[in-house]
């Protein structure tokens, strides 16, 4: 495709959609200069003010085919795909077909087939497509646990373990309540898996880089409560668990257990544990959701504990690094997707590990449902 930009030309940000989420890519934008241009697309009247009264420069339409149609696409265009996961599809392909690079929000998409369209589009509009997983890396505590792993700090890693258990979060309910689109599978796609799931990967893969993945198995539940709304009723996984086998570029196979809830009958746990025979590891990867704490977090820093043995007693050592709130996180993504653009170092998934990862939570699924192990291969 021929461009008629340089590289001089302001970055143009069209938001497909206007909620809550696409308004803070939209402040992410401000960051871009003086001379960014901003549009906005959604048939929520609300949902158009309320993002023009975080980011008034916006231009704003009800239709987005509209605003993809409003002038030709650029170089330095961007579409933010920031509608519920079952339109993330049909809007990434009128984005491309626009001529404009694609950051979509997380999940991706809502199917292996939508995935390798999207890709597909990407291909045919010679356009970048990205998504927002990996809004919570550029946490050093990360980097931290890969350089201890890959320089033998921990000794051989046999065994690795990601569990967070809250038992009253569901999006839709006790998070963001005017979203219901969250607790209905033909909307959202699936819940805790692909809500916060696509998070848990793409961080812990951050660490231990695996190339393979077998879920060997996996399964979802919905526990009841008697806030449950029934019209309609929820049909999505508030609770989630899976084995999996994590072959990593050493060729070491390494066993991984994962678990994720938003909603059960219990007390919040939280563990991340890389277990060696020298060494183990856990760290910090998120903010809280206490407001005061998070601020104190953001100052205080992320910690990274790494504990070996001296003289046959376990020994802590602990590492802080900077800290970051959830706007930075929400930022991020927009922010790194530009650096990928214009060839800079970026926290953007390459795209076959973007690929991988989304993979790899599809198997979940798909294990789940067939009660059988599904393999994943780094391409």
């Amino acid at each position: 495709m021929a461009d008629s930009n340089a590289t001089n030309t302001p970055w143009r940000i069209y938001l497909y959609g206007a909620g809550s989420i696409a308004w803070r890519h939209g402040v992410a934008a401000q960051s871009l200069g003086e001379d960014v241009e901003l549009f906005a697309a959604d048939p929520s009247q609300d949902a158009r003010e309320s993002l023009l009264s975080k980011v008034p420069k916006a231009t704003v339409y009800q239709d987005a085919q509209d605003m993809l149609a409003s002038s030709p696409g650029r170089a330095r265009d961007i579409v933010v795909v920031a509608v519920p996961p079952f339109l993330h599809h049909a809007a990434t392909l009128r984005a491309f077909a626009s001529g404009r690079h694609v950051l979509c929000e997380k999940p991706l998409a809502t199917s292996e087939t939508e995935m390798a369209e999207m890709l597909a589009a990407s291909d045919a509009a010679g356009r970048i497509l990205s998504e927002c997983s990996f809004r919570y890396l550029g946490n050093g505590a990360l980097e931290r646990a890969r350089q201890l792993i890959e320089t033998g700090g921990v000794g051989s890693v046999y065994h690795t373990r990601f569990v967070n258990r809250q038992p009253r979060s569901r999006a839709g309910i006790e998070y963001q309540p005017a979203s219901r689109w969250f607790l209905q599978r033909d909307k959202s796609g699936g819940g805790t898996l692909f809500d916060w799931g696509v998070y848990d990967m793409t961080m812990f893969f951050d660490v231990v880089r695996p190339v393979a993945v077998t879920v060997n198995y996996a399964w979802l539940a919905t526990p009841k409560t008697d806030i449950d709304p029934t019209d309609p009723p929820i049909s999505v996984e508030t609770h989630a668990g899976a084995s999996l086998t994590l072959t990593l570029d050493s060729g070491a196979v390494v066993p991984f257990h994962w678990e994720r809830a938003s909603g059960f009958h219990g007390e919040t746990q939280v563990a991340i544990n890389i277990d060696g025979t020298a060494g183990g590891l856990t760290w910090e990867w998120v903010p809280t959701f206490d407001y005061k704490a998070e601020v104190d977090a953001a100052q205080e820093g992320f910690k990274l504990t790494y504990y070996t043995d001296k003289n046959g007693e376990v020994d802590a050592e602990e590492y802080k690094f900077p800290g970051f709130g959830w706007e930075d996180a929400n930022h991020r993504p927009l922010l790194a997707f530009v650096d990928l653009i214009e060839g800079r170092e970026s926290l953007a998934l390459s795209r076959s590990r973007m690929e991988f990862n989304f993979g790899v939570v599809l198997a979940i699924y798909k294990s789940a449902s067939e009660g059988k192990p599904i393999h994943v291969q780094l391409k």
